[in-house]
């Protein structure tokens, strides 16, 4: 594999000391989670969802007619909207920075290195890559976000430079309660290209998403894509958001010049974890 010297630090319970322009003024805020909900659209590969209301009120009672309800919860680091830690994909046993996990890793304490706990906050200045507006049409699994469609899309617009995070709309995300529909079923998914990616990481983004399932271009169902995945998270040291809803910044036509703002939940050893990312514009 090819080595980074892009390794995080781990800062949990800490300060984070890192540079970023800070909005003076905002109007309007996105909220860009999917519910979580028992039902919901996963991906077939993790763990489903789940909800218990263990307490209603009523159950117990306080003095002066007070109750309490509570929940139990149980779900993946990789549902609803959430983030890929550095950790959640390795080449030859090795992480980003050339870390071998292999040895490290284990069922209870998960991943000590490349964990959700090593991310910086997600936030930056935010840009929208809008799929539907630039091909004109509605995204097939045919259709990716090269570097030759990303010259294009950003022609005219502000580019993305260091810090920024970069958002992609495949238009997916309207089918989200039609599973095989919005994860692409038996036959692939639109997304980042590994030339996309390449022009992105060459421009030092802080972070990237989409609203899909699984972020990169999926051409064919039966074919494993994880190259987008790899340049990424293990070449790159850059996390991956996905099923981020990016329907209401699309449809006010808020492409960039907003200011992003998300964090992972501190899972100890956590390979992804569910966020709610925020758009300010």
């Amino acid at each position: 594999m090819t080595a980074t010297s892009a390794v995080p630090v781990r800062w949990g319970g800490r300060s984070w000391e890192g540079a970023t322009t800070w909005p003076d003024r905002t109007s309007k805020a996105y909220d860009l989670a999917v519910r979580l909900e028992v039902g919901m659209t996963q991906h077939a590969a993790h763990e489903r969802y789940g909800y218990r209301l263990v307490q209603r009120h009523g159950d117990h009672n306080y003095p002066k007619g007070i109750s309490a309800a509570m929940e139990v919860m149980s779900m993946p680091g990789h549902c609803g909207t959430h983030v890929d830690s550095l950790g959640h994909i390795s080449v030859d046993g090795c992480i980003t920075g050339d870390r071998d996990i292999t040895s490290l890793q284990s069922e209870e304490e998960g991943v000590p290195i490349g964990s959700v706990e090593e991310l910086p906050p997600l936030v930056g200045t935010g840009h929208l890559v809008d799929g539907e507006e630039l091909f004109g049409r509605e995204m097939t699994n045919r259709d990716g976000f090269g570097a030759r469609e990303l010259e294009e899309w950003f022609a005219g617009r502000p580019e993305p430079g260091p810090g920024s995070v970069v958002l992609f709309r495949t238009g997916l995300m309207k089918y989200w309660d039609t599973p095989d529909r919005y994860l692409g079923t038996g036959v692939g998914l639109p997304g980042v290209s590994l030339s996309g990616a390449e022009w992105l990481s060459s421009r030092g983004v802080l972070a990237v998403g989409g609203d899909t399932a699984s972020f990169e271009h999926k051409p064919e169902w039966t074919v494993p894509a994880l190259d987008v995945h790899v340049h990424f998270l293990v070449r790159s040291a850059i996390p991956i958001m996905e099923s981020v809803y990016l329907e209401g910044l699309a449809s006010d036509g808020v492409y960039d010049g907003f200011f992003f703002v998300a964090t992972p939940l501190r899972i100890k050893g956590g390979t992804g974890s569910p966020i709610r990312p925020l758009a300010f514009a």
